[in-house]
């Protein structure tokens, strides 16, 4: 029997991650597309990350917003 591949990406964050962590974590707004309502965002470390914002827009740059699981919940 052969050894079934590791497909699962592991998440490396120790601080916490919108994607994959019961946490939410504090992002800044840096670009907008309001076609699609996402945002690229940064947190305070400078990861960045696109973001759904259609939950709490409109938003604007320089926006803070709260992040879980890749959508913004509040802004801040």
């Amino acid at each position: 029997m052969s050894a079934v591949p590791d497909v699962f990406p592991v998440c490396d964050h120790t601080d916490g991650c919108i994607t994959c962590g019961d946490v939410a974590v504090a992002m800044k707004v840096e670009l907008i597309d309001v076609v699609r309502g996402l945002a690229l965002c940064a947190d305070e470390h400078g990861e960045r990350a696109t973001v759904e914002v259609e939950l709490v827009a409109p938003v604007a740059v320089g926006d803070q917003i709260l992040v879980h699981a890749g959508t913004a919940l509040v802004r801040l």
